[in-house]
C-alpha cells in the first residue's frame, strides 16, 4: 500500500526546512515499523479513523477525541474487537504522529471499564488420554498426516502457521529422536523442542516414507489421501482445522471450539499440570510476556492440588504446634501448682 504523504501524518511536514527527500525516508522508516504480517489491516484501520476525524472536523489529535471515537465503536464492536481497534491505533499515532495514547488515563480507564466481566473464548485442550488414544486408535491410512501434525503441534507447542510452514530441513533425525527447530515465529524468537516417544517417532517416518521424490518445494506437510502423499503443501486452513477432526473422532462435545489454537494450548496445559515453573513455560511456548504463561499455571490442576497440600500441611503443622503450646502451658500450671 503507498504511503500517503499528508501533513495529518508527519509532523515534519510543518518544517519546510526539511528536504523532501528526508521527509520520505522518514516517512518510510516508521511505516516499516508496523507488523509486516498486517501492515494492511493497520493502514485500513488508520484510514478509518482519519475519515471520521475529517467528518468530525478535529484539528488536532488528543485523549477526548480518542475516547469519542471509541465510545462510539463500543456501540457496535465486542470487547475483544474494541482493544484490536484500540491497539492498532496506539501503534499508528505512535509512529505517524508521535502520539502515545497509552499515557492516556481516561481512554485506559474506559478500555477497562469496558473489559468487566468479559471472558475471551478460548480453544478446549486436549489431555494426554486424548492424544494417546487418537495417536493408537485412529487409522493410519485415513488419520497418519493429522497424527503427525498433532505430534508436532501438542510436542512444540506451535501456533498453527508454524506447523503449515515446518520445513523438512528444519527436522534433524538423531535415531533415538527427532530435533526440530522453528526459525521463524510470532515474536521473531527461534525456538527448538525434541521428539522423543517411540510411537510418535514412527508415525513421523512412516509419513515422511510416503513423500514423493519430485516433490517442488520443502515444506513438511503435504496432503495425504489413504495412503498416500501428493504434492500439494497443506494450507493453514487444514492445519488449523486438524484439532476439529481429531476431537469429532474421539466423540468429544463440541469439536467446533478445538481450533487452530488447541495444539499450543494443550501443550502448555500439558507443561503446567508436568509442574513446570514460568521460565520453563515461556522458554517452552516462546512467549515474551509472562501474563500468558501465569495463566496456564493458575489454571493448572496439579498446581492447585499442590497448593490444597502445602494447606493442608500447613493446617496440621499450626494444629501441632498449638496443641504442643496448650500442653506445654498446662503442664506449667501444674508444676507451678503443686510447687
Amino acid at each position: 500500500m503507498d504511503i500517503e504523504n499528508d501533513a495529518f501524518d508527519c509532523e515534519l511536514m510543518e518544517d519546510e526546512t526539511i528536504p523532501d527527500e528526508i521527509v520520505k525516508a522518514a516517512t518510510q522508516a516508521t511505516f516499516d515499523l508496523l507488523p509486516s504480517k498486517s501492515r494492511t489491516r493497520y493502514e485500513q484501520t488508520y484510514q478509518i479513523f482519519k475519515k471520521w476525524c475529517l467528518k468530525k472536523k478535529v484539528i488536532s489529535i488528543c485523549e477526548d477525541v480518542l475516547l469519542a471515537y471509541l465510545s462510539e465503536k463500543s456501540e457496535t464492536l465486542k470487547c475483544s474487537s474494541l482493544w484490536s481497534l484500540y491497539s492498532m491505533l496506539k501503534a499508528m499515532l505512535r509512529t505517524r504522529r508521535n502520539i502515545d495514547i497509552s499515557k492516556y488515563f481516561k481512554l485506559t480507564a474506559f478500555m477497562k471499564k469496558k473489559s468487566v466481566g468479559y471472558k475471551a473464548k478460548k480453544s478446549r485442550v486436549l489431555n494426554k488420554e486424548d492424544i494417546d488414544k487418537f495417536l493408537v486408535e485412529a487409522s493410519d491410512e485415513q488419520y497418519l498426516m493429522t497424527k503427525v501434525l498433532l505430534i508436532m503441534g501438542y510436542t512444540g507447542a506451535c501456533r498453527r502457521e508454524e506447523i503449515t510452514n515446518i520445513l523438512i530441513d528444519d527436522i534433524e533425525d538423531k535415531q533415538t529422536m527427532l530435533l526440530v527447530k522453528i526459525p521463524n515465529t510470532k515474536t521473531n524468537k527461534s525456538r527448538s523442542f525434541i521428539i522423543n516417544g517411540e510411537k510418535e517417532l514412527n508415525l513421523y517416518r512412516k509419513y515422511l516414507a510416503l513423500r514423493p521424490t519430485n516433490v517442488p518445494h520443502r515444506r513438511l506437510f503435504i496432503n495425504y489421501n489413504k495412503g498416500k502423499c501428493n504434492k500439494q503443501p497443506v494450507g493453514i486452513h487444514s492445519v488449523g482445522n486438524a484439532p476439529s477432526k481429531i476431537a469429532t473422532f474421539l466423540r468429544l462435545p463440541n469439536p467446533k471450539e478445538y481450533t487452530g489454537h488447541c495444539f499450543r494450548r494443550s501443550s502448555a496445559t500439558l507443561l503446567a499440570n508436568g509442574g513446570a515453573d514460568i521460565i520453563n513455560l515461556k522458554r517452552h511456548g516462546g512467549w515474551s510476556s509472562s501474563q500468558v504463561a501465569e495463566g496456564y499455571i493458575e489454571d493448572s490442576v496439579q498446581n492447585k492440588i499442590d497448593i490444597a497440600n502445602k494447606i493442608q500441611k500447613a493446617g496440621s503443622s499450626n494444629t501441632e504446634i498449638v496443641s504442643e503450646t496448650h500442653y506445654n502451658v498446662s503442664s506449667s500450671k501444674k508444676s507451678h501448682v503443686n510447687e
